[in-house]
């Protein structure tokens, strides 16, 4: 038993001692910086918002919409990466909790073996002084006798032991409090990050589907001179075709149809 509880106690400090070493690699990569390298909202309006729908303004939108995206995604990748690993170290150190739990369990055990060979020790030396008032063998006597010093012997090293292993539990409670709060602190800044990543996303992806709704019309739809569609023109040109309506594809990120839009003449 006590051989298992210093095996415990031996991980505990392996384990704290990786737990230390990782977390100085991660916080050494500086994830928080990388939103430095986030797009403003301005950024992504700017260059993927446009009211002409030409080929070459397409073509420009649909490049930066992936600029942005593959960059955006890329970071959010990272910013995941560091969360599962930081997430790895907290969860040894709730193992390392449970085994301080474990260790709690066997000394409470300890303890009980203690009382009894406390009254051992105690009951021993009464039959000894019986056993030499009828004059019993003297090796009988000398065998009782060592079992009485062994029993004291061991209570003594097992009260030792218990003190030193509720030292070490105590300490190594106190040592895991910090690199755990570091963690929970980390999780939380990188997390919040990665909200406005989404966020981000979110803005960049409307941008994109506003646009690609906005020229999703019939081929060489006409236009103004600045680009802009001429509306007008659209209108009369239904009406000469007889037609009454237009039906607009509305699109995802993704280029599949995700509903319609229906326009009376």
């Amino acid at each position: 038993m006590v051989e298992a509880i210093r095996n415990l106690l031996n991980q505990s400090d392996k384990a704290i001692f990786d737990v230390k070493n990782k977390l100085k690699e991660e916080k050494s990569k500086n994830l928080v910086k990388l939103q430095e390298q986030l797009p403003t909202r301005e950024e992504i309006t700017s260059q993927v918002k446009s009211n002409v729908c030409s080929p070459e303004i397409a073509n420009t939108i649909d490049k930066n919409f992936n600029n942005f995206k593959n960059k955006v995604n890329g970071i959010q990748g990272k910013l995941e990466e560091g969360i599962k690993k930081l997430q790895a170290l907290k969860d040894k150190i709730k193992k390392i909790t449970e085994w301080m739990g474990k260790i709690g369990d066997l000394l409470k055990l300890l303890g009980a073996i203690i009382i009894i060979c406390e009254v051992i020790v105690k009951v021993l030396p009464k039959a000894l002084n019986f056993l030499s008032g009828l004059a019993a063998n003297g090796g009988i006597q000398k065998r009782l006798s060592d079992l009485i010093d062994k029993a004291k012997s061991k209570v003594e090293n097992f009260k030792a032991s218990t003190i030193s292993f509720e030292k070490a539990i105590a300490n190594i409670l106190k040592i895991i409090v910090a690199p755990e709060l570091l963690i929970n602190a980390a999780i939380a800044v990188l997390q919040k990050i990665i909200d406005t990543i989404r966020s981000l996303m979110s803005i960049l992806e409307q941008l994109y589907l506003g646009y690609l709704t906005q020229c999703n019309l019939p081929s060489d739809p006409p236009t103004n001179s600045d680009g802009s569609l001429n509306l007008g023109l659209i209108i009369d040109g239904l009406e000469q075709n007889k037609k009454t309506e237009i039906i607009e594809k509305i699109y995802n990120a993704n280029f599949e149809t995700i509903g319609y839009r229906r326009y009376k003449v």
